[in-house]
């Protein structure tokens, strides 16, 4: 909310971010889009299809572009950022893959520690 400027009582999704200019690339980080479209959905919760599928209908940008290396930085952020954790689908539920959540449990949303081998 304090990076947005939003109060407590504003609505978190991406439809609060502004509009670029003239269909340009949005500005905002990657986990910054990740964070609102999950929080816009209504379980708190979406597959990585259903990410991807919430950017491009809030920006043209992303529905217009030829080249979809944008999906790659939102898989590359979803699993480099300790805020956001994959959950299992339950059984009960229909449909393909996981759920990402957001989760402040492990942090602010920072990188994740580099796991480095221990010297001998």
């Amino acid at each position: 909310r304090e990076l947005l400027g939003l109060g407590e009582d504003a609505e978190i999704s991406l439809d609060t971010l502004e509009d670029p200019e003239d269909e340009e690339r949005p500005s905002w980080s990657y986990p910054t889009l990740i964070k609102l479209a999950i929080y816009g959905s209504p379980n708190k919760r979406l597959t990585l299809q259903e990410i991807y599928a919430a950017i491009e209908n809030r920006f043209k940008w992303y529905r217009a572009t030829t080249d979809k290396a944008w999906q790659g930085s939102i898989r590359h952020n979803l699993s480099l950022n300790k805020c956001f954790r994959l959950v299992p689908r339950p059984i009960s539920e229909p449909g393909k893959g996981h759920f990402w959540v957001v989760d402040y449990s492990q942090g602010e949303g920072n990188k994740r520690q580099r796991k480095r081998n221990k010297k001998k």
